[in-house]
């Protein structure tokens, strides 16, 4: 396996970084967001031609994820990209022609309804049948970009115990979208009340349900960390250049050294992971075992390099005018997604049959 970017890719990550680089807004930035789906066509980057995308690979979304982490973008990607993926691995061809290229173009956007360490395997939504009709009911939580969301993708349990993924529209009666508060002031949350709300299934389910839906999230959220991660080394070997301390630079002493050589060690490992599970995505086998590894190694790489980072700045990096604080309720909430590292190193040895 080739753990090289092409020429291309490089370009492009290049494009992407200089695009983000403008001033954005904090929760939800609405004008940024059709920028990156009509100029760039960012979500569609490897869903198949025939439905709108760009028929690139994982690797390619991994690297646009990357470049949105290090800016902290606040547009709904990678809730519209995990929503996306359900609705290309799990439903059928006329959902798919239906909804995918209105969800690629920026029309409308999709929000994932599973977050929790049972994304896959457990819901708090269940599913009836009544009058020919599917009518959910329960609560959704935490739903990312929810407040936002046109569609949402729904795991409930359904007969027999079965946990099925269902499509439910933002107007349908009986459903409540709430916001809620959010320690990362960049990514909004919202929590979806369902009182026999009608939905749709998502009718061709593929063996494994939401299981290869949510190792693709993991990997994704990975990328995005190792994104955070990098500007968070950056900004803090910058400041360790400029600031002085004894009339020297500070990053001159072997504390600040080592704190930024263990970061960048960390931030080499997981860059390897994450690039390796992309490239995974095309084997089931191979991807059960990279997704939760990567997951867990760039979640605490994250949190790791944030706080060094912070350490580094001193008592400028505590006040709300730094950016830093922000990277690091990114690196505290995101880590949570899915199940924290140890639930993640769990599933990862359970999967491997330690």
């Amino acid at each position: 396996m080739d753990f090289q970017y092409s020429t291309e890719q490089d370009e492009f990550r290049a494009v992407l970084r200089g695009f983000l680089q403008r001033p954005s807004a904090e929760e939800y930035d609405a004008a940024l967001w059709q920028r990156l789906c009509g100029e760039l066509e960012l979500p569609g980057l490897h869903i198949p031609a025939e439905y709108g995308g760009a028929g690139a690979t994982l690797v390619d979304t991994a690297i646009a994820c990357t470049e949105l982490g290090r800016a902290l973008a606040p547009v709904p990607f990678a809730t519209n990209a995990f929503a996306v993926e359900a609705i290309l691995r799990l439903g059928d061809e006329e959902q798919r022609k239906e909804l995918l290229a209105d969800l690629l173009s920026g029309a409308q956007i999709a929000a994932f309804g599973a977050w929790g360490p049972g994304a896959a395997s457990g819901a708090t939504v269940v599913a009836e049948r009544r009058d020919g009709h599917t009518l959910l009911t329960g609560t959704c939580t935490p739903v990312l970009h929810g407040h936002v969301a046109d569609v949402f993708v729904v795991p409930a349990v359904a007969s027999l115990g079965e946990i099925t993924a269902f499509l439910v529209r933002v107007d349908a009666p009986g459903l409540t979208v709430e916001r809620l508060p959010s320690f990362d002031i960049t990514r909004p949350l919202a929590r979806l009340r369902l009182s026999q709300v009608p939905a749709d299934a998502l009718r061709a389910g593929r063996p494994g349900g939401l299981l290869p839906v949510v190792d693709i999230a993991r990997v994704l959220l990975a990328a995005e960390m190792l994104g955070g991660a990098e500007a968070c080394l950056e900004m803090a070997v910058q400041y360790a250049r400029q600031r002085t301390q004894f009339d020297r630079p500070i990053g001159s002493f072997q504390a600040v050294k080592h704190m930024c050589a263990e970061m960048l060690v960390e931030i080499d490992a997981t860059r390897a992971a994450v690039m390796f599970a992309a490239m995974s995505a095309s084997s089931g086998e191979e991807l059960e075992i990279a997704a939760p590894l990567a997951k867990a190694q760039a979640a605490d790489t994250f949190v790791q390099c944030a706080e060094s980072a912070i350490q580094i700045h001193g008592g400028i990096a505590f006040t709300w005018e730094h950016r830093l604080h922000r990277y690091f309720r990114r690196a505290k909430t995101t880590q949570a997604l899915f199940g924290s590292s140890a639930q993640h190193r769990a599933l990862l040895a359970d999967r491997a049959g330690l």
